[in-house]
């Protein structure tokens, strides 16, 4: 299982914007081959910052979602509203037992 983090900041004025933009894809993004769900987190402390948590079978089905139309229409909302560059961080999960 791959999880996926996305963490980006936004101007505060548009962070409802960009949250509804996220919901509104979640359904047809866990319909994705290979997508376990995927939760929008906002920070209560940091009315700028916005997290999406992606869980993967694995990295080509991750890969797949990055290069398709999804991501390019999703991306082409949310990018004009980021102050600043996304990070990405991808994890492998590990079973314990």
């Amino acid at each position: 299982m791959i999880y996926v983090e996305v963490n980006f900041k936004v101007a505060p004025q548009d962070r409802t914007a960009a949250v509804d933009c996220l919901t509104k894809d979640v359904p047809v993004m866990q319909a994705l081959p290979g997508n376990r769900g995927c939760r929008v987190l906002i920070d209560p402390a940091a009315d700028d910052a916005v997290t999406l948590l992606h869980q993967w079978d694995d990295m080509d089905s991750f890969d797949a979602y990055r290069s398709g139309p999804l991501f390019a229409q999703v991306g082409g909302v949310l990018r004009p509203m980021m102050t600043g560059a996304p990070s990405t961080a991808v994890y492998d999960a590990v079973t314990i037992g």
